[in-house]
């Protein structure tokens, strides 16, 4: 009987859902201060890259909704070789699915910027209201500056 039970729990374990301890619901922005703190302490940055990071952080905002994410980020005046020029701004919406959760990380999927193919995000979660992802990855047309985007939840 005992083997019985034991064979049962084992079985049913996986079809188990638990709850993620971190929860995504809300808006979040982006955090300037800490993202080029982060950036100044840890990545050797040229002084014009340094620049242009510190003119485009801290705008753009993350909202999460049941299963759809909201990506805004509005229109941003940055330096590019010495000229004031302005980075055109987007807003997106799409579905999105969480892959892994634990206290400390979300692995989250959905598609790429305003493409088909899927992504997989990472979110390092500090405290409950904050959490940073790498600034970086393998895409060779995305250059891998090796430093953190900080967000605060908002709302």
């Amino acid at each position: 009987m005992k083997r019985f039970f034991a064979t049962l729990a084992i079985t049913l374990a996986p079809t188990v859902a638990v709850a993620c301890p971190q929860d995504l619901t809300g808006t979040w922005k982006s955090d300037r201060e800490a993202s080029v703190a982060f950036a100044r302490g840890n990545a050797k940055l040229e002084p014009r890259t340094e620049e242009f990071l510190a003119a485009l952080l801290g705008h753009m905002t993350l909202s999460f909704d049941d299963g759809e994410l909201h990506i805004a980020m509005p229109d941003v005046e940055v330096p590019i070789a010495g000229e004031r020029t302005m980075f055109a701004g987007f807003e997106e919406h799409k579905p999105y699915e969480i892959l892994f959760c634990s206290r400390f990380a979300v692995v989250w999927s959905a598609k790429r910027p305003f493409g088909t193919e899927l992504a997989a995000t990472t979110f390092n979660f500090i405290d409950d209201d904050t959490f940073w992802i790498y600034a970086g990855g393998t895409d060779p047309a995305v250059p891998d500056l090796h430093t953190r985007e900080y967000f605060r939840r908002v709302r």
